[in-house]
């Protein structure tokens, strides 16, 4: 499959190593470009879109093997034969799992709140909502919004995180980006667990205090595989920590990154 990619040339020019950076469920690259032009500063910068998210194709397929192989497709089509990779969410797990299938193609690797253990789907009112929503006949973007709004009580981070996914068609009314069918129907895949093995590389896990994605017993399980594994906490904030954090999570991931 041929990944939507979004890159940003190194300010260090053509030596500059590179960065991919992977969005988590129900995300597109979109998410990361204000992050993306810092990075750039020392990195050429790649981020994608995974399949059935963004500007990347749908398929009915949504495995974390499926991922990890359109990830180093991806690479073998830039040309890029090695890279460090940022995954948040399920580019995390896509991250962890490409980290023990092909680590001769990674330099370091940063994943941010996520484990590799198995979790218990709590998506279904957010599919709930998703799926309830005509946006081929809605009038307006206001329309589907304040549907959602209303279907998730008006969370004020995620009705918006959605909303970014929504786009206009040019014969008329709207559609989402990601494939809320598929999504729904693979959510078991999303969440399950990723088989470790020992890894050598320098890796970086970063969470969000206020999350309950990874906890202290999982950084104790992660150390007995990474050999070379640093970890930090953001206080105050939750799973969208890279949003609600910018600068720390952008000092902490560059500072690992060089």
């Amino acid at each position: 499959m041929t990944l939507h990619a979004r890159h940003l040339p190194s300010a260090l020019g053509d030596q500059a190593p590179h960065l991919l950076i992977l969005h988590g469920l129900l995300g597109s690259s979109d998410n990361w470009q204000t992050l993306g032009k810092r990075y750039a500063a020392s990195h050429h910068v790649w981020m994608l879109d995974a399949r059935n998210h963004g500007r990347s194709p749908h398929a009915p397929i949504h495995t974390y093997e499926a991922m990890a192989q359109d990830i180093v497709d991806f690479m073998d089509t830039q040309g890029i034969a090695k890279a460090s990779l940022l995954g948040h969410s399920m580019g995390g797990k896509t991250v962890l799992l490409l980290s023990q299938l092909h680590p001769e193609r990674m330099d370091k690797l940063v994943v941010a709140d996520i484990a590799p253990r198995a979790y218990t789907p709590h998506h279904g009112p957010i599919f709930d909502a998703l799926l309830a929503t005509d946006p081929a006949s809605a009038p307006s973007r206001d329309a589907i919004q304040s549907q959602l709004s209303e279907a998730l009580d008006g969370d004020p981070v995620l009705v918006p995180f959605l909303m970014k996914g929504l786009h206009r068609l040019k014969e008329g009314g709207f559609a989402w980006r990601f494939n809320v069918p598929v999504l729904h129907a693979t959510i078991q895949d999303v969440v399950g667990h990723i088989e470790l093995g020992l890894n050598t590389l320098p890796t970086l896990f970063i969470r969000g205090s206020e999350s309950n994605y990874v906890s202290d017993d999982d950084l104790d399980v992660l150390e007995d595989h990474f050999m070379h594994m640093d970890h930090h906490t953001i206080q105050g904030v939750g799973h969208w920590l890279h949003a609600q954090a910018p600068d720390e999570f952008f000092d902490v991931t560059a500072g690992f990154l060089a």
